[in-house]
């Protein structure tokens, strides 16, 4: 087969196969750096300093004391009349034994705490990618994506778990996640975790990430392939 004809193929190939790019699903889910990861596409939820972006609430922002050689830790959960079981895949993280089923337990001082996850959507363009994110939390918790607020804490009142906004029992408050605010390959989403009524404390994720993968580069090569098929023709024909 003459060259011109191969690139030509080749270039139409190419350009099909943006035609039908298919969206993928990533699966996330809260998981210790302590614990098993329950197969999400999601890292480990990791405590970080608190970051520039953080919502005030009035309280005062803490970094976990979490101990560097257990790292985030898995809190297990076996009645469900305190705290919900876990959302899908994920599990109830802290930086410390903190759940209403830990022993010895170690009391949260009241305050703001900030958790940390990435995930990879990728190479997308802008808006290619959606989903949501479902959430529980004692107290509560404000939810940013990219340092992009997506969820406010309840700021009125702090029972021990907040009744209008992300909660520790039911099946936990769904938030929607701004196509806008996605980047294209590692996105990072952050939880500030708020403790107002004492006690217990701990968050749990679950979310579903729907991406279209980036055409653009496929797109150029194979526009590119054809062109080259096309002058290599011309010249044959002179």
């Amino acid at each position: 087969m003459p060259s011109c004809f191969k690139f030509s193929a080749l270039g139409a190939v190419l350009l099909l196969t943006t035609a039908f790019a298919s969206a993928d699903t990533l699966t996330l889910g809260s998981w210790a750096q302590n614990g098993g990861n329950g197969g999400t596409d999601g890292g480990p939820l990791v405590v970080i300093a608190p970051p520039s972006y953080a919502y005030n609430n009035g309280l005062t922002d803490y970094t976990a004391p979490i101990n560097p050689l257990i790292g985030t830790q898995y809190l297990p959960i076996t009645n469900n009349s305190v705290w919900s079981f876990p959302i899908g895949n994920s599990s109830w993280v802290s930086y410390a034994q903190t759940s209403p089923e830990s022993n010895p337990f170690v009391d949260t001082p009241n305050g703001n705490y900030f958790f940390t996850s990435t995930f990879d959507i990728g190479a997308t363009a802008p808006g290619d990618a959606s989903g949501s994110i479902a959430v529980l939390a004692d107290d509560t918790v404000a939810v940013f994506l990219n340092g992009q607020l997506v969820s406010i804490p309840i700021a009125t009142s702090y029972p021990h778990c907040a009744d209008l906004g992300p909660t520790c029992t039911g099946d936990g408050t769904v938030i929607a996640l701004p196509s806008g605010d996605f980047v294209s390959g590692v996105n990072t989403l952050t939880f500030q975790v708020v403790q107002a009524g004492g006690a217990e404390f701990g968050v749990d994720y679950a979310a579903s990430i729907s991406t279209v993968p980036e055409p653009n580069s496929l797109f150029l090569l194979g526009s590119g392939l054809i062109g080259a098929a096309g002058l290599l023709l011309r010249k044959m024909r002179a």
